[in-house]
């Protein structure tokens, strides 16, 4: 945060507002998770011996690190919120992904369960950061071992009764555009016969552009709002061709979530 608190000053001397407000941004969301860390690390035998599978302590505290950060910068709105409250067990939740805001973006669904997150494992390996991912549960994705151990793994914390999450494009579209999704998500629903909860992510691809955000402080633009579109649970087909079955998921919800995009 010392490092982003610097890079903010200096762009504001050079008149760079966007740069400025981009290095701002990740001054406070370093500054806000040194304190917030300690709850957090001291709450983790509890987390990790009375309450292995949801983890509901160490969601709160991402939650209020995520929307403190971004309330001091742009409002969020959550349109459908009441669809979450409407499903029932374990879930499998999908979304589009255009921006790092994204991660801040999903803990406004406040009536969403605590969601353990599909994340690139490089993010697992940063100080503090890493560790702390892993004490809420989050679960790393390798590419070099490929999608196997984390499809095994998600689909056991469903069944557990853990919701997990997606990003089916596997990366950020950096043109905007919505691109083919990935498999995963919709195998891990097929096997526990659980909803897939589709999500539309808007604007945050305009306010902080895909780029080496973390290292290089990234900009952020202001003129819009973050938007959540929240949409109807879509649920497995019975009976069928097991590949067939997650196909039609995977078409389904894809329409729904293009069919909120600007």
């Amino acid at each position: 945060p010392m490092t982003s608190s610097a890079l903010a000053a200096y762009h504001a001397a050079r008149g760079d507002e966007d740069a400025c407000r981009g290095c701002a941004f990740f001054a406070v969301t370093g500054f806000l998770s040194l304190p917030l860390s300690v709850p957090m690390l001291l709450s983790a035998p509890y987390a990790l011996l009375a309450d292995e599978d949801q983890r509901e302590w160490p969601d709160a505290v991402q939650r209020l690190w995520a929307t403190t950060t971004t309330d001091r910068f742009f409002s969020t709105r959550v349109e459908g919120g009441e669809k979450l409250a409407a499903v029932k067990g374990p879930a499998v939740y999908v979304a589009n992904h255009r921006s790092w805001l994204d991660i801040y973006a999903l803990f406004h669904l406040r009536d969403a369960p605590p969601l353990k997150i599909v994340a690139k494992s490089e993010i697992f390996r940063i100080p503090l950061c890493g560790w702390v991912m892993s004490l809420i549960g989050h679960v790393p994705y390798d590419r070099a071992k490929g999608g196997g151990p984390v499809l095994e793994r998600c689909v056991a914390l469903v069944e557990r009764g853990v919701s997990v999450f997606f990003f089916p494009e596997g990366t950020r579209s950096k043109d905007g555009v919505l691109k083919q999704f990935k498999p995963g998500a919709f195998v891990v629903a097929a096997r526990n016969g659980a909803p897939v909860v589709p999500v539309t992510i808007k604007h945050t691809g305009f306010l902080m552009p895909p780029g080496n955000e973390f290292w290089e402080g990234g900009r952020l633009r202001t003129g819009r709002d973050v938007v959540l579109v929240v949409h109807d649970p879509v649920y497995p087909r019975a009976g069928g061709d097991p590949k067939a079955v997650v196909a039609d998921l995977e078409v389904r919800c894809r329409a729904a979530i293009a069919s909120a995009l600007d």
